[in-house]
């Protein structure tokens, strides 16, 4: 039996890192990028370092915020960060609700869509972080290739903590990034953003190399998507 609602109409919760950084339109920190009510909470011990690594002391803070927004009347969980992966499954273990923690989990799907051979281009925030055991925690096919970059130590990725943020100087970045991986030898079929800042910049990056981009907000729409389907009669 679900537990009494202890708030109405939000329909997608999200647990947010405790960060200093600019969240514009399209990011998945800004209500603003969704077309329904989303409630966001921000866990106090989950800063970036800890949750990059999957530090396991903060896990019962995430699970008790998830059990929060379940309260709150959620329909699904999400977050903002590709690497809250590691608090997939004891978030799902907690509520009642469908869980989507992580960009990642969509690497499964996209390997089964693209022909066989080709890769998935993975951007990350922070590759030496994105290791086989992550991929694992994923679903990752062990057939799937993949090609993955970062930018975390470039000054426009460092900028993000600063109120003035260039969104034009960002987006650029991300374009030469995303073109070095996908104009290099190994042939993509597929885009995948793992960071939730990069997700503003995602129709430009496909303009760039077109090929389809998967991102927090495509995961987030379908979370939204298979919890309040359409009636049609």
């Amino acid at each position: 039996m679900l537990p009494q609602a202890q708030g109405y109409g939000y329909e997608i919760g999200l647990l947010l890192l405790n960060l200093v950084e600019t969240h514009v339109p399209g990011d998945t920190a800004h209500a603003g990028t969704y077309e329904y009510p989303v409630l966001m909470k921000v866990v106090e011990t989950a800063d970036a370092g800890r949750v990059t690594r999957g530090d396991k002391s903060i896990e019962q803070e995430i699970v008790a915020a998830a059990v929060e927004l379940e309260r709150m009347g959620v329909k699904a969980i999400s977050s903002n960060c590709g690497f809250m992966l590691h608090y997939q499954d004891a978030v799902r273990e907690a509520v009642n609700v469908p869980v989507f923690l992580s960009s990642l989990l969509q690497l499964p799907l996209i390997a089964r869509s693209i022909r066989p051979r080709q890769n998935i281009a993975i951007l990350t925030a922070f590759a030496d972080r994105l290791t086989p055991d992550v991929l694992r925690l994923a679903g990752l096919p062990d057939d799937a290739g993949l090609v993955v970059s970062s930018i975390e130590t470039t000054p426009e990725f460092r900028s993000m903590q600063h109120q003035d943020l260039d969104t034009e100087a960002f987006g650029h970045r991300l374009e030469q990034a995303v073109r070095a991986l996908c104009n290099g030898p190994e042939d993509v079929g597929a885009l995948l953003l793992e960071c939730a800042v990069f997700t503003p910049y995602a129709a430009r990056l496909q303009q760039a190399i077109d090929v389809p981009v998967f991102d927090f907000v495509s995961l987030i729409d379908h979370a939204r998507q298979v919890t309040h389907r359409k009636a049609y009669f």
